[in-house]
């Protein structure tokens, strides 16, 4: 299901798989359904629908992944197979999108389990904290669609979904570096939009963490489409993905890998960048928001040099540094020096690492 419209039909134990409603089928779905009806065809169109389903679902290395699949009595296997009678149990809801699955019997409609509208269950202590799992019968919880390696957990406050990031790195490095990394990106005008971070504390099992929160960007309108899944469509049909982008979102494309080598951010995997569908058309209208900057100055924080880093961007042999030169002729980026000195004010013990990145925009010509 795409919110109450019908988009795919399958039953793995008759091997059978149908599209409804191809225009608005996932991505990663999208002219990789065979219509012919040979063996192959058949076992291979099961096999996509069984990636797609298990690609939804939280995995097992992310921390405190085993205990809230206990809190739920999942088994903890991590094949395929189990992801997708996990995906199947808590029908897929998720809150990047609107898409989720509904049994032939169920009389539910989205309005009834949208975790973005209704009451979520709340088990941030579990799944960022690590509190000790209490059981529970209910498996419409966004912790089990929620994906990344780092402890995270979703909150509502008032009508707004935030989520809460932490690490375990002694004084929290990778979320500190988050939070400074969004500050230094506010400082750049005619960019991409950009996920704000802030920071707080909070109680976890193995002592007082530092959090980073930010607000939820998807709506209703939309669905968040991870680039991984557009790629691999632009693959199947032969189309560039890096030219097709470049010529759609000129500058506000190029200036991702721009920013990326000026926070040295090392994470920009496929996963961690997208679009927004239209949920009515199918069609992508707009970049996503850049978010998930905890592995961004991580590098410049240890006085490490990542600046040749192999860029995650595209799954290519690609530093980010050759990637940032690459586009920055396309980006149109403005630097506001006044905001950047700033954030230093604010952040003065941080001094060697806004040392670190202004010569990287120096070095891209941006000053």
């Amino acid at each position: 299901m795409l919110g109450n419209s019908k988009v795919l039909y399958f039953n793995f134990p008759d091997f059978t798989v149908e599209i409804i409603r191809e225009e608005l089928l996932p991505y990663s779905l999208r002219c990789n359904i065979q219509k012919t009806h040979t063996m192959k065809s058949i076992l291979s169109n099961v096999q996509e629908v069984k990636n797609y389903l298990s690609s939804r679902m939280l995995s097992l290395s992310r921390d405190h992944a085993k205990k809230i699949y206990a809190a739920f009595q999942i088994p903890q296997v991590d094949t395929i197979d189990n992801r997708v009678d996990i995906c199947i149990r808590c029908k897929g809801v998720s809150i990047q999108d609107s898409y989720w699955v509904q049994d032939d019997d169920d009389t539910d409609k989205w309005e009834d389990i949208n975790i973005r509208k209704n009451k979520l269950k709340d088990i941030i202590d579990l799944s960022l904290g690590g509190y000790s799992p209490t059981v529970t019968t209910s498996p419409i919880c966004p912790e089990l669609t929620t994906k990344g390696l780092f402890r995270k957990g979703w909150i509502r406050m008032g009508d707004t979904l935030y989520l809460l990031k932490s690490d375990k790195t002694k004084d929290s490095v990778n979320t500190r570096m988050e939070i400074l990394a969004s500050k230094i990106m506010e400082c750049f005008e005619n960019k991409i939009d950009c996920v704000e971070y802030e920071g707080d504390d909070k109680n976890m099992l193995d002592g007082m963490g530092h959090v980073s929160i930010c607000k939820n960007f998807v709506g209703e309108e939309y669905s968040f489409v991870e680039a991984w899944e557009v790629m691999d469509y632009c693959r199947r049909c032969n189309i560039s993905f890096r030219e097709r982008c470049l010529e759609r979102w000129g500058a506000e494309f190029a200036c991702i890998p721009v920013l990326d080598y000026i926070i040295v951010n090392t994470d920009r995997h496929t996963q961690n960048y997208g679009f927004m569908m239209n949920n009515e058309t199918g069609n992508i209208e707009h970049l996503a928001p850049l978010f998930d900057f905890n592995c961004a100055l991580v590098a410049d924080y240890f006085q490490h040099d990542a600046r040749d880093t192999l860029s995650q961007m595209f799954n290519s042999k690609d530093t980010l540094r050759e990637l940032a030169f690459e586009y920055k002729d396309h980006a149109n980026l403005v630097f506001n020096e006044d905001k950047f000195m700033n954030v230093v004010e604010h952040n003065e013990k941080y001094k060697y690492i806004f040392e670190k990145v202004y010569a990287r925009i120096a070095e891209l010509g941006i000053v």
